[in-house]
């Protein structure tokens, strides 16, 4: 039961992310996508993205979704991290940092090993493979996209953190 309504809850929020974001794209070439309550941009943003979903579970098996599922939901928890030590050195309480800054450590460095594991170990073999080029390329695609994501966000933060707990107070947007 909790493994079904666990999947369910996140393809569900998967599709309304994934809709979202395509409404948003699709609605800087042709505005009416912007209003979220226009029922043709929600049929046409939920179909692509639910025929996407169905594309990508039809072509795939758990056994090579699960770890990319896996690394993209503890590299979020490394961002959210990563933002809650900007609030805490924005807030003045450099010496909390730590409380935040070590968890970050530890999951962004197993996560991202892990990631590069998986795209070693199992995304690239898929892309050599005739039967599995598209699903190894997404795979692929979508995990390198993730680790670009982490590594341009923690670029960016950790500079201005050492600014701060320096001395140059300045205001961090992470």
């Amino acid at each position: 039961m909790f493994e079904a309504l666990f999947i369910l809850t996140t393809i569900d929020a998967g599709t309304r992310i994934g809709r979202f974001i395509l409404q948003e794209t699709f609605g800087k070439v042709y505005k009416p996508f912007l209003k979220t309550n226009w029922l043709p941009g929600n049929l046409i943003t939920s179909g692509l993205i639910v025929f996407a979903w169905g594309y990508f579970i039809y072509t795939g098996t758990v056994a090579t979704i699960w770890p990319m599922f896996g690394a993209a939901n503890q590299l979020l928890a490394t961002i959210a991290l990563a933002v809650g030590t900007s609030f805490i050195i924005n807030r003045g309480r450099v010496k909390y940092a730590w409380v935040t800054i070590l968890p970050m450590t530890f999951v962004g460095i197993t996560t991202l090993t892990a990631a590069i594991l998986n795209i070693k170990n199992i995304y690239l073999p898929q892309v050599y493979s005739k039967e599995t080029l598209l699903p190894g390329v997404i795979n692929l695609a979508l995990t390198v996209s993730i680790i670009v994501c982490v590594v341009i966000i923690l670029m960016n933060a950790i500079p201005k953190w050492i600014r701060a707990i320096s001395g140059k107070s300045i205001q961090i947007y992470a």
